[in-house]
């Protein structure tokens, strides 16, 4: 298992949360993620920034990784994931496919 410390973690669990996430935020904070719980697909319309997703499944493992991906991008929906986690590129560099992630607020 690999634990991820970051600044933030934030929980989009209504209706609006999951709507907006990081939709017209200017710049995120460097190491904040936004978790998506029962999700399995999402979209990056109206981003200022590019984001890093992760699509996880109920044990918190990997099953697929986008890094980098820009503003106006539609991601389908992944087989087996029950959550997605958002972040400012470059915070999951180093996480792979297949690996079990926890993410810690410090």
């Amino acid at each position: 298992m690999k634990i991820v410390k970051v600044s933030y973690v934030k929980y989009a669990d209504t209706f609006s949360s999951r709507l907006i996430g990081y939709m017209f935020q200017t710049r995120p904070y460097r190491s904040e993620v936004k978790i998506f719980e029962n999700c399995k697909s999402i979209h990056t319309f109206n981003m200022r920034f590019s984001l890093d997703i992760l699509f996880l499944d109920s044990q918190n493992r990997v099953i697929k990784r986008f890094l980098s991906v820009p503003s106006g991008r539609i991601l389908k929906s992944v087989k087996g994931a029950q959550k997605v986690v958002e972040a400012p590129s470059g915070l999951f560099n180093s996480i792979e496919e297949d690996e079990v992630v926890l993410f810690e607020g410090v």
